[in-house]
């Protein structure tokens, strides 16, 4: 599960269970060794719990009342819930056993299943852990059935005895794995089976009084992991043969975005060796492995250029075709996983590119990297991403206006450049002017034209594009001329259109656009989670704010047009999201053979490393994928991932995703 980018997910790894007992229970809500949020939980009757919780995330962020009952042996019987959701709209759901129905209610839809002693998760608010483990423990093989879908099953735990700044705690590390998904989720107890702690590198909830004990326990966990993502890789792809073969492909050239038919790929230890037609006569060696193509696509590995990566998403990257990351900010364990999938100790993308978060400590402050409280601060945090081995800054909302032209001019001096959010109360011409190398996001290209005064630190930046964007002329002198800024100063942009549409596009009832083509193929467990129950717009607005993101879709093209550097990346969502994204630009207007480009060698590009990565050629590592199909006459063709190559392995996405419980195409 991803924490940092699907709010929804937050929940269910940072909540808490209940203590069977009539006194109060406290937990914090901790992000960069900040309390963020609270909970408090207490009983009446025998199997009567009541539960508050909220938390702040920039100004978002659930606030929800919630009230259950259960059996003495804590399976949910029924349950309410009523407050806020992430975005601040009103919240409601519900659920109770009805003879031998189960029938929930979230925001006034109606489900039900038949009832067979199975525990209820929320959708929305968190899962209640002392209450699933105990429960869980007394089901045959600790395995049990879920509503909406799936199951449950844990471990054995992993015992430790704490003594900790002071305070001493005897605690167990339960693995915790929801079918279909095989990757567990570490949840903390007590010796006597109460809910301690749910650790995570971005957000954790932990027993009120023992917040500064997160780092320790989430480095245990990391070690308790590492059994587990070795097995997944060994499991899920194999080493490339010395030499390798493959016949009959066509080969797309990135850098022209042109496609070479019939040809040959020769692979040896792991390197492109020579790249032909396959009628050629030339007398080559015997491949140990040849792979007959049958005039499928084969194209450099995809890149997502905007990621926070959490490890448990290796697997649905690889299985979309997915080979390269930029992240995009995240905790310093991202250089771990760097590692360890460069050694091949972790399935999943490379992680290629590191940007550097940095923003300013405030009430509203980004969710990780480094928080500051001084511009001298914000130097020193430079130097030390540079010294990591970051290539990027990331600024964010709440910096300094007055402190973005120096920072930048120092990241520039370490051969770094600079991107971000448009910080509050200045736009994106000025953050250009002062040193910013690309725009994260397409809401800030909008905001621009809108005014400096606008406090972008909260939901205001999404509300005020979703509500006038639409009346934008994109044929103005203002707007011609900031293009013309951006083209003359190489300013890139990474929109980010599948959040836009996720906002602006959809609304109550209305199923993912990013899903939709594919929803065939998805595990039980996620078919109930497909409609939209929580619109970031409401209907009253539906008209306005689908006005702004079709006016995006034309910026978009608008800027293509004016050859502006765009890359494709997701923040959140993975290949499902990324494969979406690029026929976004294909509905805006812009040549599939050159979304291609962009999702490759443009990629490659922004980073500098065009040179390494990011077109088949000779004496490039092999980093491809095959696709069944030809997605320069359908783009959509770009889900049908039939092989991936990187970092001398082969994978089969149908084997990554079977295994996850999906179906494939």
């Amino acid at each position: 599960m991803k924490i940092h980018s699907l709010p929804l997910i937050l929940l269910a790894f940072c909540t808490c269970g209940l203590f069977a007992q009539t006194d109060t229970s406290f937990y914090s809500v901790v992000a960069k060794d900040k309390i963020t949020g609270a909970q408090k939980i207490w009983k009446t009757g025998s199997n009567e719990y009541h539960y508050t919780y909220h938390y702040n995330d920039r100004g978002r962020g659930d606030s929800l009342a919630t009230t259950l009952h259960t059996t003495d042996d804590r399976l949910i019987l029924s349950e309410t819930i009523s407050g806020v959701d992430y975005f601040k709209n009103s919240y409601s759901e519900s659920f109770t056993v009805v003879g031998d129905s189960a029938i929930w209610t979230v925001n006034g839809t109606r489900k039900s299943k038949p009832f067979k002693n199975a525990s209820y998760l929320s959708s929305e608010a968190p899962t209640f852990w002392e209450c699933l483990i105990p429960w869980t423990l007394q089901q045959p093989a600790q395995r049990a059935t879920l509503l909406p879908d799936g199951f449950v099953h844990l471990d054995a735990p992993l015992f430790r005895s704490f003594s900790l700044q002071g305070k001493t705690q005897k605690l167990l590390l339960y693995p915790v794995y929801f079918e279909p998904e095989p990757a567990p989720t570490y949840i903390w107890m007590t010796d006597d089976m109460h809910f301690f702690a749910s650790i995570n590198a971005w957000t954790s909830c932990i027993s009120k009084g023992y917040e500064t004990w997160t780092d320790t326990l989430l480095s245990i966990q990391e070690t308790a992991g590492q059994k587990y993502y070795v097995a997944e890789l060994n499991a899920n792809s194999k080493p490339l043969a010395h030499l390798l073969l493959l016949n009959h492909c066509n080969v797309f050239q990135s850098s022209t975005a042109t496609v070479l038919k019939d040809m040959s790929v020769e692979v040896v230890d792991g390197k492109i060796a020579s790249l032909f037609p396959t009628s050629s006569t030339i007398e080559h060696p015997k491949p140990d492995t040849t792979i007959d193509c049958k005039g499928k696509f084969l194209m450099p590995g995809l890149w997502d250029m905007h990621a926070h990566y959490g490890k448990e998403e290796g697997v649905k990257y690889l299985a979309g075709g997915v080979t390269h990351v930029r992240d995009m900010g995240n905790d310093n364990i991202i250089l771990t996983y760097k590692k360890q999938i460069e050694e091949n100790k972790l399935l999943g993308p490379d992680l290629t590119y590191l940007s550097g978060f940095i923003d300013k400590e405030d009430p509203f402050q980004g969710p990780t990297g480094a928080i500051i409280k001084s511009l001298s601060e914000g130097i020193a945090a430079i130097d030390d991403y540079h010294r990591r081995g970051y290539q990027q800054i990331k600024l964010y909302s709440s910096i300094t206006p007055a402190w973005v032209k120096p920072l930048a001019a120092h990241a520039h001096e370490s051969g770094m450049k600079v991107c971000g959010h448009i910080p509050a109360f200045m736009t994106a011409e000025q953050a250009i002017n002062d040193g910013y190398n690309e725009i994260t996001h397409m809401n800030f290209i909008f905001l621009n034209f809108m005014s400096n005064t606008i406090d972008t630190r909260t939901p205001a930046r999404f509300r005020m594009v979703g509500d006038h964007g639409g009346e934008l002329d994109l044929k103005s002198k203002k707007v011609r001329d900031f293009v013309q800024l951006m083209k003359a100063k190489h300013i890139a942009l990474d929109p980010t259109l599948n959040v836009w549409q996720g906002m602006f596009d959809e609304f109550k009832g209305d199923t993912s656009h990013a899903l939709k083509p594919i929803i065939s193929w998805l595990p039980l467990s996620m078919l109930s989670g497909l409609s939209n129950q929580s619109p970031f717009g409401s209907e009253e607005q539906k008209k306005a704010y689908q006005a702004a993101f079709r006016n995006m879709l034309k910026m978009t093209k608008l800027l293509y047009d004016n050859g502006i550097l765009l890359v494709s990346g997701t923040d959140g969502g993975e290949a499902i999201a990324l494969h979406h994204e690029l026929e976004l630009y294909v509905q805006a207007g812009i040549p599939a053979n050159q979304v291609l480009k962009i999702g490759t060698y443009n990629a490659a590009l922004d980073c500098n490393l065009q040179n390494t990565w990011g077109s088949i050629a000779v004496g490039r590592e092999a980093d491809f994928i095959l696709v069944d199909g030809n997605p320069i006459q359908n783009i959509s063709d770009i889900r049908r991932v039939e092989l991936v190559v990187k970092n001398k392995r082969m994978y089969q996405p149908r084997e990554l995703l079977t295994r996850q419980g999906w179906k494939y195409y």
